[in-house]
């Protein structure tokens, strides 16, 4: 869409031509980003990778390469997410810095706002699939006698 929007024609009617014209001109370059062919790649990989993991997930025969399969899902979901994040944190901040107001604070609660959401996004994930690991654990045959539960009573 942004590659048949010129520029000169869409800023026509606007009283400060070349301040439009700079907007214009980052949104291209924002359009251009690698994020975006990152991302679909990322993507695409994670989809591929959760059909084996969901198998041998649910038919619950290999709980140690399911497991090494989700935790391999969730990092390179959490690497992905982060890239991007980075790179459009990078791209926003230039973009704040092209705007004659200062909008510096906007900047920084952008920046601890969207990595924040990545990192308790990739935490949650991770904390369930933890305890996903913990409930599925094969069972031991060490016993640990309870300190709560006493089967003879204390002597005085």
């Amino acid at each position: 869409m942004l590659q048949d929007l010129d520029a000169e024609e869409a800023c026509q009617d606007d009283p400060d031509q070349e301040a439009c014209q700079e907007l214009i001109d980052s949104l291209k370059d924002m359009a251009e980003m690698r994020m975006w062919d990152v991302g679909a790649a990322a993507s695409a990989l994670l989809f591929l990778l959760s059909i084996p993991t969901v198998l041998i997930m649910w038919s619950a025969e290999d709980r140690d390469m399911s497991l090494k399969l989700a935790w391999t899902w969730i990092a390179v979901h959490a690497t992905s997410q982060l890239y991007i994040t980075h790179e459009y944190m990078k791209w926003l901040n230039d973009f704040y810095d092209s705007i004659p107001e200062d909008l510096t604070w906007v900047g920084v609660f952008n920046t601890i706002a969207s990595y924040g959401s990545v990192i308790f996004c990739e935490l949650t994930l991770a904390a369930g699939l933890t305890l996903i690991s913990y409930q599925t654990r094969p069972p031991t045959a060490i016993e640990i006698p309870s300190g709560f539960h006493q089967s003879d009573p204390p002597e005085n």
